[in-house]
């Protein structure tokens, strides 16, 4: 078996683990979107929170895709094969996925706290792995400046909204920051998210 196959079982079985994680996570928001009562269908107080997770998932999910493609199966953008590499690609990966089902946990506006703080711990994860895959001669800067500018934005946001009544602000403020940060994220990488 070559070093490719080996790579590409690898690949196939972390991308499926955090493929389950992501869709569990994304049961888990629907689940708390959709109410179960008859006079409201939907808890349309919760729709701020759930469109950021909507628009915090989808990002992360391709670009987990499109970094496996492109760092171990694809022969024309592949680096050199190393094992330690793909192994810790994919344990992150799972580690984002599992933070994600916690955000998801999360979409009640009085969790809004948690929220934030399993956001800003994604985000923490996220800035860590791109200086390591940074290290390694692969682009992703741009990713960890976009993670940065969103932690900032959402500290901001507890330290002004410390001690004060529940609302629904901090979730639009969340919702629009990340709206924000995955928009310049697709407008800047479209060649990553959709090349061939």
């Amino acid at each position: 078996m070559t070093a490719a196959s080996h790579a590409a079982h690898t690949v196939a079985f972390f991308q499926t683990a955090f493929t389950i994680v992501l869709a569990l996570a994304l049961g888990q928001a629907l689940s708390q979107f959709v109410s179960d009562e008859d006079h409201r269908p939907l808890h349309w107080d919760r729709l701020p929170s759930f469109a950021a997770f909507i628009l915090i998932l989808f990002p992360f999910f391709q670009g987990m895709g499109r970094h496996m493609f492109t760092v171990y199966l694809d022969p024309a953008t592949a680096p050199p094969y190393r094992p330690s590499y793909l192994m810790f690609d994919g344990v992150v990966f799972l580690i984002q996925a599992a933070i994600l089902y916690v955000i998801a946990r999360a979409i009640p506006p009085r969790l809004w706290r948690r929220f934030y703080g399993a956001v800003l711990l994604l985000l923490a994860v996220d800035m860590a792995w791109a200086g390591v895959t940074l290290a390694r001669g692969i682009h992703v800067g741009f990713w960890a400046v976009l993670d940065a500018a969103l932690a900032a934005v959402l500290l901001g946001v507890l330290w002004w909204e410390r001690g004060k009544s529940e609302t629904l602000r901090p979730a639009i403020i969340c919702a629009v920051a990340v709206a924000i940060s995955t928009t310049l994220s697709y407008l800047v990488m479209t060649e990553f998210y959709f090349s061939r």
